[in-house]
């Protein structure tokens, strides 16, 4: 299990690695372009090498989803009171699907299937929507991931960002830069869930699936305000940082599996 959730952080880290770079070249006007999860696999895929390197991305999207559905049974890390950890739980199980979905989408890509993911906020919302009382659940949903943007803001800007690393095996100028890239890049994800929620709270306002969106459609979004290069390039360098993260905690993190 330590194994998977290590190479599940490898993976991540190098997905949104990809959404930060592409993200910052399209504000730069460098040529890149803006670019969610599903466009960071597709960048790996056109690759020399690109279905074995994507293959590897699958095989980790898979192993982080495993660990994260493990966490979401049994609670190995041991979050606080019942009541928290209830709510910790479920958002693991809700990263779990998320990761597992994307590493099946990797899987696809990996084997000429096709990923067909370019619209799967808009169907999903679509379908939510049409349900009984469709518009209050989408709204419940959404203010589910505002709220999750908001706790990732207060813990990049807390003390806790840092927690469960083992820092202390790095000298101290690296270790101080290790919590100023996490924090940056945890504010930078907690912005983009932000607006990823905004987007979704319209669409049950609206009910208009078209509305929502994910992660791409968040930069996009930053595309479209005033001074947009510095919003989008600031948030992008913040969503490579997160990436670089990761890849920290794929060396650093403890694993609790019992």
């Amino acid at each position: 299990m330590e194994e998977l959730a290590r190479a599940g952080f490898l993976a991540k880290g190098v997905v949104y690695l990809l959404i930060g770079i592409l993200g910052f070249q399209a504000a730069a006007g460098a040529g890149g372009a803006i670019a969610g999860p599903e466009g960071a696999l597709l960048t790996i895929l056109h690759q020399p090498l690109g279905r074995v390197l994507l293959g590897v991305t699958a095989l980790g999207l898979s192993g982080y989803a495993i660990w994260r559905l493990f966490c979401a049974a049994f609670d190995p890390e041991r979050h606080g009171s019942a009541a928290k950890r209830v709510f910790v739980r479920i958002g693991y199980a809700g990263s779990g699907i998320a990761h597992g979905a994307l590493a099946v989408q990797a899987a696809r890509l990996t084997l000429g299937k096709g990923g067909g993911g370019s619209h799967r906020a808009e169907h999903w919302t679509g379908e939510l929507l049409d349900a009984p009382l469709g518009p209050w659940l989408v709204g419940l949903v959404a203010v589910g991931i505002v709220t999750y943007g908001i706790a990732q803001i207060a813990r990049g800007l807390g003390k806790k960002v840092d927690e469960r690393l083992r820092l202390g095996e790095l000298p101290p100028d690296q270790r101080r830069l290790v919590v100023r890239v996490g924090r940056v890049g945890t504010i930078a994800r907690g912005i983009v869930f932000g607006i990823v929620g905004y987007l979704l709270l319209r669409a049950a306002l609206t009910h208009d699936p078209s509305e929502a969106g994910g992660l791409a459609d968040a930069l996009r979004t930053l595309e479209r305000q005033p001074y947009a290069p510095y919003l989008l390039g600031t948030v992008a360098l913040g969503l490579a940082a997160y990436g670089a993260y990761q890849l920290v905690k794929a060396r650093y993190r403890v694993i609790a599996t019992g």
